[in-house]
């Protein structure tokens, strides 16, 4: 099926079918329209989720496998945009915000003759958005990362490095602003200035 966007006709397929997907869990929505989603038989969709409309979904390599994994509980907003080359795994109950990009990859730039685009994606790494975590709207996290269990990424943040568990980070690149030690928050110093 193609679907029309003005006056031309997309060459992309629109999977609104869930039955293409290696699972996709009873009680679970994939809002329409869909932009597009590239391999759905690597995408599992665990129960009770939650995916809003405008996503795209991209599991790129199919000998791979699963590539891409949703748990149960988690709710995704409108314009999702997520790229797995090797693995993506979102824990249960997860919130994440419209305008969020989640990718383990990022294109490689070695050959300064070559159009970056032509030079191929890192492959290898693994995302991972643990249990309870939330995604601010807007949020950026790409490459071999994870973002601990009931931790929170502000909205509009780059995230570049790990985030531990019961942390909160924000700006760009991200930094950490409290996290909790087990008894209390703990707040961060402030960046110099």
């Amino acid at each position: 099926m193609h679907e029309t966007v003005g006056a031309r006709e997309s060459t992309l397929p629109i999977i609104t079918d869930p039955s293409a997907f290696a699972s996709f869990g009873p009680y679970s929505v994939l809002h329409q329209p869909v932009v597009s989603t590239v391999n759905p038989a690597g995408i599992h969709v665990g129960e009770w989720v939650n995916i809003g409309a405008y996503s795209v979904m991209e599991a790129l390599d199919p000998d791979k496998g699963v590539q891409v994994h949703i748990g149960d509980g988690t709710y995704i907003g409108h314009f999702l945009r997520l790229t797995a080359m090797g693995e993506i795994h979102i824990g249960q109950e997860a919130l994440i915000s419209d305008r969020v990009y989640l990718s383990d990859n990022n294109h490689l730039y070695e050959d300064i003759t070559v159009p970056i685009k032509r030079q191929g994606l890192r492959d290898g790494r693994r995302l991972e958005i643990a249990e309870g975590a939330w995604i601010g709207i807007g949020a950026v996290i790409c490459g071999g990362i994870r973002i601990g269990r009931n931790s929170v990424v502000a909205a509009n943040a780059v995230v570049r490095d790990d985030v531990a568990d019961f942390t909160v980070v924000g700006g760009d690149p991200a930094v950490v602003i409290r996290r909790h030690d087990g008894e209390q928050w703990q707040w961060a110093d402030p960046p110099a200035t």
